[in-house]
């Protein structure tokens, strides 16, 4: 029985698919949730009311049936939990949309480069570039063929799609970076949308700012590795505090401090291997001495 006419809000699976052995894809419904979203926006999900938000990108939004998608691995005891839920089971709570929307306009030609599930990522933005009427070129790399997630989806809303493997064969082995290259050599390329990783994204706009192009990276990576997602949570920026619940996860490349954003994901690391260490043998011994030597280093 519900009091003073307040329901409280549901969030239910409605459909669930296993990717591969650790990978799922979950369609949750969220009424009041999917009016709101737009492509560049995130979630925060709850499994239960004891757990950690988890930030995740949209992967998909179905707007008939008032649901939105995500994609995750099972990599921890939460992510497993949220793996091992069924279908019509209930999660606590889908927090957001958090940050900014992308400005989806007619830009020209606008190129996407995505790594392995980081892909999943860039289908709500390329889709909504492309119905905009902008050529949209797709990269994505992956590790082998049976690791090619979203391929084709990626394919269906791209004008070119690039794609390589790292155990590929002749012109499709290697990196994103070599038909980034290509691309930027033979493409009026008018803006870049990247989710790779710190160290290719720091040689993707070094290419890009030859041709005097933007690229906008997606920060959830960090957010992912460092295993918290909080509202107050930021990183340095161009000099200055960025809190991506409010600003978004989709920044200008050139304005990240690479130095400062490793340091932080490097120092959260070894909090948790520490943390976990300390309670597989005693939960309350030498945990506060290990943080102070860690953070003095």
């Amino acid at each position: 029985m519900y009091f003073y006419g307040i329901i409280p809000t549901m969030y239910t699976i409605i459909g669930k698919q296993n990717l591969t052995a650790t990978i799922r894809r979950l369609d949750i419904r969220a009424e009041a949730l999917v009016p709101r979203l737009k492509p560049g926006h995130f979630v925060a999900v709850m499994p239960e009311a004891s757990s950690r938000p988890v930030p995740y990108n949209i992967f998909e939004v179905d707007w008939r049936r008032k649901c939105l998608s995500i994609v995750f691995e099972e990599n921890d005891t939460l992510t497993r939990r949220m793996g091992s839920a069924r279908i019509n089971e209930t999660i606590y709570r889908v927090a957001g949309p958090y940050g900014t929307a992308l400005p989806v306009t007619k830009k020209g030609t606008v190129v996407f480069v995505g790594e392995g599930l980081a892909v999943a990522a860039l289908l709500m933005p390329a889709r909504a570039f492309k119905q905009a009427g902008n050529k949209v070129i797709g990269i994505a790399g992956f590790v082998s063929r049976k690791t090619s997630l979203f391929e084709s989806q990626l394919r269906l809303n791209c004008d070119q799609l690039h794609v390589m493997y790292e155990d590929g064969m002749h012109d499709r082995k290697g990196d994103v970076l070599t038909p980034f290259r290509k691309v930027m050599a033979s493409e009026p390329v008018a803006c870049v949308y990247a989710d790779v990783s710190p160290g290719v994204l720091a040689a993707l706009r070094v290419v890009a700012a030859e041709k005097g192009v933007c690229v906008i990276a997606n920060l959830m990576g960090f957010l992912d590795t460092c295993q918290a997602f909080y509202e107050d949570h930021s990183f340095f920026m161009g000099g200055r505090r960025y809190f991506p619940a409010v600003e978004g996860i989709f920044v200008d490349a050139q304005s990240l401090d690479f130095k400062e954003a490793v340091r932080l994901v490097t120092s959260t690391r070894e909090y948790f291997a520490c943390r976990k260490k300390e309670l597989a043998s005693s939960p309350r011994q030498g945990v506060f001495a290990r943080l102070k030597k860690l953070f003095s280093a």
